[in-house]
């Protein structure tokens, strides 16, 4: 220890003292790092396009329902992340039933290989879904979309960027969206193993990265599920990055909205739509509640047999109400 006298003050220093204050200050900084993803950026990256030539399995791939001649009101479905397309068989047919051209595009870096997904980014996979959207717009004079999980959140990103323009959607709907997993502003921590992941993206693009082909024991329509499973760590931070963007921006969707959620999501936590229920301006707007009572983790509500009859019927009523009161 040593103790310097300078005027009438005495400072003291120890070494230790020190030790402990760097120690504290890098454990700090580490924590933010990686919790709040200071200095994160989306990188910019090539555009992407999807290879549904390439697909593990055919029901990977998009699922195109378009009448002859073409109907006046279409759906887009937008799958999650790591999903694809197949959790939309149901609701893609029902909707066709009811007389609308239905698109579930895949995004790109689904459906085909582990490794495609690796170093993509959310802003390639929401660039291909805005193309794919404003490409439709025009074509049809009632356009909606319906998005589930990760769709769910680019959803409320489309509504962001396109209401209040000539390309605004006529209606969106958002089954189990997350604006957060991990979220201390709304007292929801999920999973505790995500505040090192961006530290374990520095070593490896993904943990135990695999191919899931589906369940062979029925579970109420659970055993449908395909697509990749791991823990896609790089693919991911990019993934949570775009959440605070889109919660930041909600109060930019006027567009009709419906939004529904399990209160026991076992994915993406059910506080998420009390949050986008008080920041949206949309008009109308509707939440939904639901309270399965199931073994599976109750997040593609869509994709379960018990409920999806009633959630479709829901969803075609939202639209059709829409659609009488633009004439």
């Amino acid at each position: 220890m040593q103790v310097v006298l300078v005027g009438t003050c005495v400072f003291v220093y120890d070494g230790r003292m020190a030790y402990v204050i760097v120690s504290a200050t890098l454990l700090l900084f580490f924590l933010g790092w990686n919790i709040f993803l200071w200095g994160y950026r989306d990188s910019n990256r090539p555009v992407l396009e999807p290879h549904p030539q390439q697909v593990f399995d055919p029901r990977c791939r998009p699922i195109f329902l378009v009448h002859e001649p073409p109907a006046d009101k279409a759906l887009i479905m937008v799958h999650g992340f790591p999903s694809t397309p197949h959790t939309y068989g149901y609701a893609a047919s029902r909707a066709f039933a009811e007389g609308y051209d239905v698109f579930v595009p895949l995004l790109p870096g689904f459906g085909t290989k582990p490794e495609d997904l690796y170093h993509t980014t959310f802003s390639q996979w929401y660039g291909y879904l805005s193309r794919f959207y404003q490409s439709k717009r025009g074509q049809y004079r009632f356009l909606g979309v319906v998005g589930t999980s990760m769709g769910g959140a680019m959803t409320l990103r489309l509504g962001e960027d396109f209401s209040d323009t000539p390309q605004a959607p006529d209606a969106l709907v958002t089954v189990a969206a997350p604006l957060f997993i991990n979220s201390f502003r709304d007292r929801v921590v999920k999973r505790w193993s995500m505040y090192i992941m961006r530290t374990v993206a520095l070593f490896t693009p993904a943990l135990s990265p695999d191919i899931h082909w589906g369940g062979t024991k029925q579970n109420d329509g659970e055993e449908i599920w395909i697509g990749y499973r791991g823990t896609f760590v790089r693919a991911g931070l990019s993934l949570v990055y775009a959440f605070k963007g889109i919660r930041r921006d909600l109060e930019k969707i006027t567009c009709p909205l419906l939004s529904f959620h399990d209160k026991h999501d076992g994915t993406v936590p059910y506080a998420n739509l009390k949050v986008i229920a008080s920041h949206v301006r949309a008009k109308p707007f509707k939440e939904r509640t639901v309270e399965m009572q199931a073994s599976h983790n109750r997040h593609v509500l869509l994709m379960y047999v018990s409920v999806q009859k009633q959630l479709l019927d829901e969803i075609i009523e939202f639209c059709e109400s829409l659609k009488q009161m633009n004439r």
